[in-house]
């Protein structure tokens, strides 16, 4: 799983790739979030941790926490 970065900096994700991540389809991924059931936290690193950041999302089903270097790639998942 990778973030990329669009051209305003906000993160973009593969939304299949997440919605699997959260053990849902695709489309159930697309109405939650219509329906803004989906929370997303992002947090960026500090001190040890800088340039990394955490990355929380969570559905009615699940939550799912990954941790991303500055390019994009993950680095853990839980």
């Amino acid at each position: 799983m990778r973030y990329e970065c669009d051209t305003r900096g906000e993160w973009l994700v593969n939304p299949e790739e997440l919605a699997d991540k959260l053990g849902i389809t695709s489309e159930q991924l697309k109405e939650e979030t219509a329906l803004g059931l989906i929370r997303i936290r992002i947090e960026c690193g500090c001190d040890e941790d800088e340039g990394r950041s955490r990355i929380t999302v969570q559905s009615r089903q699940c939550t799912w926490e990954g941790i991303f270097d500055r390019d994009g790639s993950l680095l853990k998942e839980a």
